[in-house]
């Protein structure tokens, strides 16, 4: 079995487990160190938050475990009525959660076909 650190194109990183009979897994390290600490393995409803938001700071003062769903709020607050710039007419216009929820929904629906932001249905 063979254990190395890893980072992705984001940074962050990830330990990787290639065991002896090829396959390969992996576990971020923010959630390992959050492990060690409480003497346990994390629950699958439990996430490691990054408390100053910089997911690079993987100190033990820096990290706190929160429920999966709080998580997930608290991160996609910041998608709530951005100020965004048409891709077709130029104007500015705000986004808000809801237009968001439909462009991502109608991108997992159809990966192949290109995706605008765009201020109205008719652009």
């Amino acid at each position: 079995m063979k254990e190395y650190l890893y980072t992705g194109k984001d940074k962050r990183a990830r330990l990787v487990i290639q065991k002896d009979d090829g396959s390969i897994t992996s576990k971020s390290y923010p959630r390992i160190l959050m492990e060690q600490k409480l003497g346990r393995e994390l629950l699958p409803e439990e996430d490691v938050h990054h408390i100053d938001g910089n997911p690079l700071n993987n100190n033990l003062n820096n990290l706190e475990i929160i429920m999966h769903g709080e998580h997930q709020r608290e991160h996609s607050i910041k998608y709530f009525n951005t100020i965004e710039i048409c891709q077709i007419c130029g104007n500015t216009f705000i986004m808000t959660a809801k237009k968001w929820r439909c462009l991502y929904n109608d991108m997992c629906r159809d990966k192949i076909r290109k995706r605008f932001i765009t201020c109205s249905k008719s652009c």
